[in-house]
């Protein structure tokens, strides 16, 4: 056996056993290299929205509304009913309306107006200079003001603002303890959110008056809810706990068609006696209460008490994500080491600048303070200043910060200082029964498939067919150990996909076993037979994998840009399978039927050639000779 054949035997048996090791432990974490991997499907595979039943939303990242903020100085004697009637009227005199007003610091009003809907005449969406100028008269009209008024809002979203929503979208999911979600961006302003297995519902039911549990079994009966757990508190108070509770139905314009499943029974339950109370906790519309709430970014004062900081306190200074104008991932001057700049607006540059100088000196414990900065009430980093930063202009560097580390940090402190108001414009639910169904349904129609190959393979071609076999296994192996390591969530259509593959697969070892057979005909040896027939079918094989791939790259475009995740999860499926598909005919397969060369199967050439009559060699070939 060539030396070259038993280096790629080597080789592939090294792949087979890595692969063969991700699969066999569900889970793999390693976390020196924070690499966790590992679902709740066959093989710790991860599986989709079909497989594992849960909810399908798709939300619209929706301009930003007008914000107007201004700061009083001390002592003016406003509030927020006296900002609101102040600029309502002016508002309304322009057509526009006034949203809402709170206070968002000592002294510091918030007024947020909706934008206007740009059109194709030049409309600008937000307030343009002279209303500006109006609005600024009408808060001016109520006392000092410190500094200027500030208008901000009204644009579109940019790349950074989605990926700081989706970044936020996925660690709240991840607090909400949903599995394996699936968050994506389609196209410029849709962010598509999976949550398979939201959790359970729980409604708190209260009558005015005794009720029995009877009652309200009968009252859910309607609803098909075998699943419901009822509990009787007292005998007033009941308490319903119901998996995945369907969510309102819509229309292809997002208009409801039926209300949520909770809405249904609180109305059944009025039937059945007047409420006292009525709520609904966790499940879906709670996921969907948590996903739409926005950013919140504050800068804080930690005052410390120790070396260490771990005593401390935290004192607000009215720095929030208004403040900051842009957060970047960018790397050191001089040490090339990554880092966050940060540019601050020029009232939030006097802030920034009173803190660090007072806290770029110890405070009267002995210590230095530091600047806590946190999102969603939640710390981000809390770095020291070694001098005073007056300009606006800074940059955080740690000794663990990594581009990873830092790009991520850039796109947090972005996603806080501008939110993106989401709305849900699809949403869809999936049964859970119906998955699983359609997992072992997959599964069995998978082995069916397989083994009918497997067999006609090894009858048909006996023995290249039993290493094409061979070959097959391998293929299916490492298949799934890189749907388990890339990740590669498993949806129906993407099981669908990988089933195809399996078939592709196959087509190429039949073309080079066929060109294999010709060439044994023809008088080649074995070896020789094996390298022109796999020569000669290469450019075939090559050629339709190639236009497989196109294929597959269209049905991505295409599903991401149009949200059908389906028909993106096919494509991945099938492009990967088909790659390995390629290396499995040409390498695996080849090596195998190599190595049959070396053993006394290679003098049995009918094993080889089960079709047709052979010829004894050379000598047997038809010639032209001259006299």
């Amino acid at each position: 056996m060539p030396k070259g054949n038993l280096r790629r035997l080597i080789f592939v048996s090294i792949l087979l056993a890595i692969a063969v090791a991700a699969l066999v432990f569900p889970t793999i974490n390693i976390e020196a290299a924070n690499f966790r991997r590992g679902g709740t499907g066959p093989l710790g595979l991860r599986l989709g929205l079909d497989l594992l039943g849960g909810v399908h939303l798709v939300y619209q990242a929706e301009r930003s509304p007008n914000e107007i903020r201004a700061t009083y100085v001390d002592g003016t004697e406003t509030d927020v009913e006296a900002v609101t009637a102040a600029i309502t009227p002016v508002l309304e005199g322009m057509g526009r309306s006034l949203e809402s007003v709170e206070l968002s610091g000592s002294r510091s009003f918030l007024a947020t107006v909706p934008c206007l809907t740009a059109t194709g005449d030049g409309v600008s969406p937000g307030l343009e200079e002279p209303d500006q100028e109006t609005v600024r008269q009408a808060f001016e009209s109520l006392g000092t003001v410190t500094g200027t008024i500030r208008f901000s809002g009204c644009t579109e979203p940019t790349e950074s603002q989605m990926e700081g929503a989706v970044s936020i979208i996925e660690r709240r999911i991840n607090e909400f303890g949903v599995a394996e979600p699936n968050i994506q961006i389609l196209g410029n302003e849709r962010i598509l959110v999976q949550l398979p297995g939201v959790g359970d519902t729980e409604i708190e039911a209260s009558f005015q008056g005794t009720r029995r549990i009877e009652q309200v079994r009968t009252a859910l009966a309607p609803f098909a809810r075998g699943d419901a757990f009822i509990q009787q508190v007292d005998g007033s108070q009941f308490i319903i706990d119901a998996p995945s509770l369907y969510p309102p139905r819509r229309d292809a314009q997002g208009q409801i068609t039926e209300p949520a499943e909770s809405e249904r029974i609180r109305e059944a339950l009025e039937e059945v006696g007047a409420l006292a109370s009525y709520s609904v906790s966790g499940g879906i519309e709670a996921a969907k209460r948590l996903i739409g709430q926005t950013a919140v970014l504050e800068f804080k004062h930690r005052v410390c008490q120790d070396e260490l900081c771990i005593l401390h306190q935290d004192v607000d200074l009215n720095l929030g994500g208004d403040d900051l104008a842009r957060a970047f991932a960018d790397q050191h001057q001089t040490s090339q080491l990554p880092i966050v700049s940060i540019e601050f607006s020029s009232e939030g540059a006097d802030i920034f600048g009173d803190l660090t100088t007072r806290i770029s000196v110890p405070n009267e414990q002995g210590y230095f303070d530091r600047i806590a900065i946190f999102l969603d009430d939640v710390e981000l980093v809390a770095p020291v200043a070694r001098q005073a930063i007056l300009g606006g202009q800074a940059f955080i560097e740690g000794p663990d910060f990594t581009l990873d580390r830092v790009r991520t940090l850039a796109i947090q402190l972005e996603s806080g200082r501008l939110p993106i108001p989401i709305s849900v414009v699809q949403e869809r639910d999936v049964d859970a029964t119906l998955g699983a169904d359609a997992l072992r349904k997959s599964v069995i129609a998978g082995i069916i498939g397989l083994g009918i190959v497997l067999i006609f393979m090894v009858l048909y071609y006996r023995v290249p067919g039993l290493m094409a076999a061979g070959a097959l296994v391998t293929y299916m192996t490492l298949v799934l150990a890189v749907f388990k390591l890339f990740p590669v969530t498993l949806t129906l259509a993407g099981v669908a996909g990988f089933i195809l593959s399996i078939g592709m697969a196959v087509d190429a070892n039949i073309l080079i076993f066929e060109r294999m057979k010709e060439e044994l005909r023809t008088g080649r040896s074995l070896l020789g037979s094996i390298e022109t027939g796999f020569s000669r079918a290469w450019p075939s094989i090559r050629d339709s994998n190639i236009s497989t791939f196109i294929t597959c790259g269209i049905l991505w475009w295409f599903g991401t840009r149009l949200g059908a995740s389906v028909v993106v999860g096919f494509a991945v499926t099938l492009f990967i399978g088909v790659a390995l598909s390629m290396f499995s005919a040409i390498f695996v397969s080849r090596s195998l039927l190599h190595l049959t060369v070396a053993t006394p199967l290679r003098k049995l050439t009918r094993l080889f050639t089960p079709v047709g009559i052979q010829s004894q060699g050379p000598a047997a070939r038809p010639f032209l000779g001259g006299r």
